[in-house]
């Protein structure tokens, strides 16, 4: 039969005998650590409560069209455009795509999106009132009464929020996402007032199908007018029917812009007040807190256990 060597022996005595003394030191110890985790316990949950809850409302649509006719129109005739040294223009991309793009960008949120919201509703907010259905401000940053800023803050901050500091607020509370494959895109915001974040989501809907339908509405009519004066200078009769058929996409495009209600996007669930709290998880926030106080615990009686024994 073989034999494991002393030396084997020894050591796996010592780690039973180091196991066996590592459990009388932590239970020696077990009311330390008890108060210890009561107390981050007790720190987690005030903390939890002190939170104020976000809630999120969101909307799903799916674009109205992906790219236009008008693309393909262009590229039928622009042969035999370059033939009367006319250089017609490409359209490349999705309107909703562009349209993401604008809901993201700081021209967006400064020119269309915050002029319609209340600045103190997006930087200083400290919790919502249900029973009321109002807001509490943060009293060292906004004074409700007097509707003044009060906040106290180093250059290159101002005492009034800028565009641009709040445009960081919001891109951390708005988000835009496409799916690649149903082309859905889902658009949601989220605040301490639920009334609010279903505002503001619906606010960014209109405003953005304001902004695409005046652009091409804008663009349909300079094109018309270029294809006007441009016919006249034509001599072959191939060209002045490209330059027939792209006037009717003109007037087809300005048409599709007067006429449809939802111009970008198509609503396939509006955006409501939700109900339900999307955070903050307040019995996460306890149960690791007090692991946390627990491990802390155990590891500072460990500290000092093998520290007064090497002494």
């Amino acid at each position: 039969m073989n034999n494991l060597p002393n030396d084997q022996l020894n050591d796996d005595y010592g780690y039973e005998i180091d196991l066996s003394e590592l459990f009388h030191a932590l239970w020696d110890k077990i009311f330390y650590i008890g108060a210890i985790t009561s107390i981050f316990s007790l720190i987690s949950i005030i903390f939890a409560l002190m939170l104020p809850n976000i809630y999120q409302s969101q909307a799903t649509v799916m674009p109205t069209e992906s790219k236009t006719g008008m693309g393909g129109m262009l590229g039928q005739y622009s042969g035999m455009a370059s033939l009367a040294g006319i250089s017609l223009p490409s359209e490349s991309g999705s309107k909703a795509q562009e349209a993401i793009a604008r809901i993201q960008s700081f021209e967006f949120f400064s020119n269309y999106f915050l002029p319609q919201i209340k600045l103190e509703n997006l930087m200083a907010v400290k919790k919502w009132n249900q029973a009321s259905n109002t807001l509490t401000y943060e009293e060292s940053a906004f004074n409700s009464e007097s509707r003044q800023w009060l906040r106290k803050v180093s250059p290159p901050k101002s005492n009034i929020p800028s565009s641009q500091e709040a445009y960081r607020k919001y891109t951390a509370i708005m988000s835009v996402n496409e799916d690649k494959k149903t082309q859905f895109v889902t658009l949601s915001v989220e605040h301490e007032s639920p009334f609010i974040a279903q505002q503001w989501v619906e606010i960014m809907m209109d405003q953005i199908d304001q902004v695409m339908r005046d652009q091409d509405r804008q663009t349909a009519m300079q094109s018309i007018e270029f294809l006007n004066s441009l016919a006249p200078t034509v001599n072959y009769e191939e060209i002045k029917q490209a330059l027939s058929s792209l006037q009717q996409e003109q007037m087809k495009r300005l048409m599709m812009v007067e006429a449809n209600d939802n111009y970008i996007f198509k609503v396939l669930d509006s955006p409501i007040v939700p109900e339900m709290k999307l955070k903050p998880k307040r019995s996460l926030i306890v149960i690791l807190g007090s692991m946390l106080g627990m491990m802390l615990s155990v590891l500072g009686v460990l500290v000092f256990y093998y520290t007064r024994k090497s002494s």
